[in-house]
């Protein structure tokens, strides 16, 4: 049994998300899998996915907007592919799957939607020629008829998928993004002992990380005996506004660390064992990984509505609590919330149980392939 995951450009950074970790744990389940795509330099294997099998295709000029080379190994290979799974509805997938199909009526064609809930509300639309926009349509048609199985993150944009594509509604599943469940059981153990100790990973100066309402917020937190850790790059900018921060709030300066980047998971995953409360300020996320992950180890969470998954993750706040997107006072009040909730008695060995229950690869991919083989 063959597994493909085709994703037309990926760096070493997709190997431990979705992208590398759906085929790393269908291997798991007796397929062959392997990771499609084009990449600009040479990619090591993380140890965290050891024995993920990369087949790397060349570069050549593209046929309209489809990639040549995927093209020319479909047409080699689609025979002996069991499963083809694609990422985004797009106009890019919608011709390799339905050309997929073509070659290998039998094969199963998934689609990842991994979609903004946003972008659900409506139809999609392929081109803005409303002529070339029609012809796309019909594609798009086939390739809903061809379609073995879609999924989406989070419940509510599921809803909304199946009202905006009812034909597909036969198709979609809910499907959320999972932890390296077997990376982390074999060097955590669960939950691991808490201090107090409030966490975020990010990138630091992006706009749409709004690490901004972190600077905002803590003069307003009123949590003594507790530290804050901030890992991620930070931009030259945010720099400056961090110096400005320290110079005004000096009290801080033994309280928050921000780290920088840590490109050693293992490292990465100590700060993760160690903090009880765990946040993202972002104005929006289509998911947050980073949530599940510290899920995974016991922490409660600090996020609000406009992160899509984050009602699902959280257990509609048993996990977790709630604050007003961009409101500095909210999420003050939010992260003072979350702190006490994470102190009540067996909190993080019941978040980490439910976490590990419902957001872990290892049982994701078997619900994956069994409705896979089932269809």
């Amino acid at each position: 049994m063959r597994w493909v995951t085709y994703f037309p450009k990926f760096e070493r950074i997709h190997l431990t998300k979705d992208v590398g970790l759906i085929p790393f744990y269908a291997s798991h389940h007796g397929y062959e899998s392997t990771l499609l795509g084009h990449s600009d330099q040479a990619i090591s294997i993380p140890d965290e996915v050891d024995g993920l099998k990369l087949e790397l295709l060349e570069e050549k000029r593209q046929l309209f907007f489809l990639d040549r080379e995927f093209l020319d190994w479909l047409k080699a290979n689609a025979a002996s592919v069991d499963v083809l799974h694609l990422f985004h509805l797009s106009r890019d997938s919608i011709f390799y799957g339905a050309y997929y199909k073509r070659l290998n009526p039998k094969g199963k064609l998934y689609l990842k939607m991994d979609a903004y809930n946003d972008h659900l509300l409506s139809r999609k639309r392929y081109a803005k020629n409303p002529i070339k926009n029609a012809l796309l349509k019909r594609t798009e048609k086939d390739f809903f008829r061809q379609l073995d199985l879609a999924t989406i993150e989070n419940k509510e944009g599921l809803e909304l998928a199946v009202k905006t594509y009812p034909e597909l509604s036969p198709m979609l599943e809910y499907l959320p993004n999972g932890c390296n469940d077997s990376y982390l059981d074999k060097h955590f153990s669960r939950p691991a002992a808490k201090e107090k100790i409030i966490l975020s990973v990010g990138r630091l100066g992006s706009s749409d990380k709004n690490y901004e309402l972190l600077l905002e917020a803590l003069p307003q937190v009123n949590l003594p005996d507790w530290k804050f850790v901030i890992v991620g790059q930070i931009s030259p900018d945010f720099k400056i506004k961090i110096d400005e921060f320290f110079r005004l709030h000096p009290e801080w300066n033994d309280r928050i660390t921000f780290t920088g980047g840590i490109s050693d998971r293992k490292k990465l995953y100590e700060h993760y064992a160690r903090a009880s409360v765990f946040f993202l300020p972002s104005r929006s996320e289509s998911f947050g990984i980073s949530f599940v992950e510290a899920l995974y180890f016991g922490a409660c969470l600090v996020g609000h509505k406009g992160m899509y998954a984050y009602d699902d993750i959280s257990a509609n706040g048993q996990f977790g609590s709630y604050f007003t997107d961009n409101d500095p006072s909210s999420f003050a009040k939010a992260i003072e919330a979350a702190a006490e909730h994470s102190s009540e008695n067996d909190f993080a060995k019941k978040a980490s149980e439910y976490g590990r229950k419902s957001f872990s690869w290892s049982k994701l991919t078997e619900k994956l392939i069994a409705k896979l083989d089932h269809d």
